[in-house]
């Protein structure tokens, strides 16, 4: 059977997300707002900013195909993660977002100064979590 020419690569490989997030009820609402999601999504978590570092290190394959952090974690922060991803040349080309619940405009913008591709406000709304967990897959993903 062919191939549809307009498909993208890989369109039907899993989508790998690094979520580093410390708070369990905000893996279980992101959790819920991709479920779903018309591609599989593959989610690994990481429960400080060390542990994200030293699990996109310790990968050489099958790295994540997209990053989401939150701010404010034990050891190293959100921002100190999201910068030491975009000074790592083989992980600065990965797409990170913000994911918090800081609407700080200082926290925005030093996250998008220092690289990040997008900032996220957690809605407390959960359909509109969940819709822009889907526009930020799409964004990224999409495939048609």
């Amino acid at each position: 059977m062919p191939q549809d020419p307009q498909a993208s690569p890989g369109a039907d490989l899993p989508i790998r997300v690094l979520l580093a997030e410390d708070d369990d009820d905000h893996v279980t609402l992101l959790r819920r707002a991709i479920r779903g999601y018309p591609r599989e999504i593959e989610l690994t978590v990481a429960r400080d900013g060390q542990e994200a570092v030293e699990f996109l290190r310790g990968r050489t394959e099958s790295r994540p195909d997209l990053i989401l952090l939150d701010m404010n974690m034990p050891k190293l922060t959100g921002l100190e993660v999201l910068r030491t991803v975009k000074s790592t040349d083989s992980l600065d080309a990965i797409p990170t977002v913000m994911l918090t619940t800081s609407a700080r405009d200082e926290d925005r913008a030093a996250s998008m100064t220092s690289g990040a591709d997008d900032y996220i406000i957690k809605p407390v709304n959960f359909r509109k979590f969940s819709e822009a967990m889907y526009a930020l897959l799409d964004r990224f993903f999409a495939t048609a």
